[in-house]
């Protein structure tokens, strides 16, 4: 009879076993993934911080103040780059 504990025990270990190393690979696997979405998020974030100065340089001459077409697409840009500045994960 301990013959057959020793046996089943072995089984238990072994597919103790194979499920670890899987949920091991599954989790490189992740880690990968979520480093590729972290770099893309941070490529973003530099987007966002690099067009909220050009904007800001560029309403601070006061070039687009006027009433016409264009001081309001500066506006409604202004309004957009708003908007994106929450998704920006880096505060400088």
């Amino acid at each position: 009879m301990s013959i057959v504990l020793w046996v089943i025990l072995v089984h238990v270990i072994e597919v103790i076993g194979i499920l670890g190393f899987l949920l091991v690979r599954k989790n490189n696997k992740l880690e990968q993934v979520v480093s590729s979405q972290q770099q893309y998020i941070d490529a973003i974030s530099i987007i966002i911080q690099d067009s909220e100065n050009t904007i800001k340089e560029l309403d601070s001459r006061g070039a687009f103040e006027s009433d016409d077409e264009v001081g309001t697409f500066f506006k409604n840009l202004k309004q957009i780059q708003d908007v994106l500045n929450s998704f920006n994960t880096r505060k400088d």
